[in-house]
C-alpha cells in the first residue's frame, strides 16, 4: 500500500515537471489510471479485512471459537471477551469510515459533473447540446461504476460456514429407480 502511494507521488510530481513538454498528456493519463489503480487496490484490502473481521464475528457470535481443553485433548467452546467484542466491532467500522472517505470523491466529483453537463446540455446550441447530454451520461454512469464497487467493498457477503458434519471426500452416487 505504501509503495503505490509512493509511486502515485512520484507520478503527481512526474506531471508537474511535465507541463509545457509535448508528453503532457500521456502524462496526465497515466497519473489518472495510477490513482484510480491505488483507490481501487486500496478498497479491496480493505474489503478483504472486513469479510476476515466478518467471518471471525460470524464464528464467534454462533459458539464456533474452540480451544483447547487443559488436558490437550478436547476442544471446547471458548467465549469472545469483551475487549475483543469491541476491538472487532470498531475496526469493522473504522475499516467502513476509511472506504467511505477514500470513495466520495470518486463519486460526487462525477454527480457534480453530470449535472452540471445536464444543465449545459438544455441551455446551449443545438451542436454543444449533443456534446453535453453525452458528457453528462458518461459521467452518471461512472458515478454509478463508482457506487457500485463501494457498495461492493462495503458491504461484503458473509462467507459462508459449515457447522456440523462432515466433508464427503468421494463423489455421490447415484440409484437409478
Amino acid at each position: 500500500m505504501a509503495a503505490q502511494a509512493l509511486c502515485t507521488g512520484f507520478l503527481v510530481i512526474l506531471n508537474h515537471f511535465a507541463q509545457g513538454h509535448p508528453w503532457e498528456r500521456q502524462v496526465r493519463c497515466i497519473v489518472i489510471i495510477g490513482i484510480v489503480a491505488t483507490w481501487s487496490l486500496a478498497l479491496r484490502t480493505i474489503r478483504q479485512r472486513l469479510v476476515e473481521l466478518m467471518a471471525y464475528w460470524q464464528k464467534a457470535s454462533k459458539g464456533l471459537l474452540r480451544k483447547a481443553s487443559e488436558s490437550g485433548r478436547h476442544l471446547i467452546a471458548a467465549p469472545m471477551p469483551d475487549e475483543q467484542k469491541q476491538y472487532i466491532q470498531g475496526s469493522i467500522w473504522r475499516l467502513r469510515i476509511i472506504a467511505a472517505g477514500l470513495t466520495i470523491p470518486f463519486f460526487v466529483m462525477p454527480m457534480a459533473w453530470s449535472f452540471i453537463a445536464m444543465n449545459l446540455s438544455l441551455h446551449v446550441g443545438p451542436l454543444a447540446k449533443e456534446f453535453w447530454a453525452g458528457v453528462a451520461l458518461f459521467t452518471m454512469v461512472s458515478a454509478f461504476i463508482v457506487a457500485g464497487y463501494f457498495h461492493w467493498a462495503i458491504l461484503p457477503m458473509p462467507v459462508p460456514m459449515r457447522v456440523g458434519g462432515k466433508r464427503q471426500l468421494t463423489a455421490r452416487v447415484r440409484r437409478r429407480v
